[in-house]
């Protein structure tokens, strides 16, 4: 017993040196003081041990479940991206086709506007060629009902007549012709004649002192105006009436009167 308690005294006695010496020792340099005291207190039994595996264990399993997180949201990450470029590919896809669209478009109604002026500018010219040959025509009918004695002494010409009757044919089938061609453009002449004056469709370029029609009416047509999809594609001109300067000063005079 005797023995026994000795060598304890002396186990007792040689850790308290130890621990003395220990603790006058300065610390090692670059290490963290909480780390020192942690590995300081921590025991060397077998539970201590046990727990610190368990610890790394659970550390491990947090670890890698992380992981397998991170990497889903990257999949569904790379997932989310793909469709918004594929998206964003469509759309630039389908905004560059609806410009071509309307590049096209607009070309085409370029070329038809060109061709649509080609075609009226001929319908006026076989116009001014008709009236010409109908008034020709209307010369020819007067010179044939004249006189015996200016029938007598004027060089007849049988086939004037003819001639110019063909003619005015010619260019009435010509006219016709180009007219059901404005109608498949969806061109349309503007009716004026008779009508009243209208600034948006019409140009006045002329005005005339009636008495027989009001003011503003459309007395004649200089040049055909055209309507194309609903928009005024030539606006006419014309000739007006206007009202006779003594009606119209005492339009004024009246006017004047019942005003005061």
């Amino acid at each position: 017993m005797t023995a026994q308690m000795t060598r304890d005294e002396i186990l007792r006695r040689l850790e308290q040196l130890l621990e003395s010496v220990w603790a006058d020792e300065a610390p090692p340099a670059g290490i963290d003081p909480e780390i020192l005291s942690a590995v300081a207190g921590a025991g060397d039994t077998d539970a201590d041990r046990r727990c610190d595996s368990y610890s790394l264990w659970a550390a491990v399993t947090a670890l890698t479940q992380e992981v397998k997180l991170q990497g889903r949201a990257f999949l569904e990450l790379n997932r989310t991206l793909e469709a918004q470029t594929s998206r964003m590919l469509e759309e630039v896809r389908a905004a560059h086709a609806e410009r071509e669209r309307n590049l096209q478009r607009e070309a085409e109604r370029r070329c038809r506007r060109e061709a649509l002026s080609a075609l009226i500018d001929l319908r006026d010219r076989l116009g001014r060629g008709r009236e010409s040959a109908r008034a020709r025509e209307v010369e020819a009918q007067k010179a044939a009902g004249a006189g015996w004695l200016k029938r007598l002494f004027s060089r007849p010409d049988r086939n004037a007549a003819e001639t110019i009757e063909a003619l005015v044919r010619g260019y009435e089938l010509g006219v016709e012709r180009l007219d059901q061609t404005l109608g498949e453009f969806q061109a349309r002449e503007i009716r004026c004649e008779g009508e009243m004056f209208d600034p948006r469709r019409m140009n006045a370029i002329e005005s005339e002192e009636s008495s027989v029609f009001p003011e503003g009416v459309v007395l004649e047509v200089y040049r055909s105006g055209y309507e194309w999809n609903g928009e005024v594609f030539r606006p006419a001109q014309v000739k007006v009436s206007r009202a006779p300067a003594a009606e119209k000063i005492t339009s004024d005079l009246i006017i004047n009167e019942r005003s005061k």
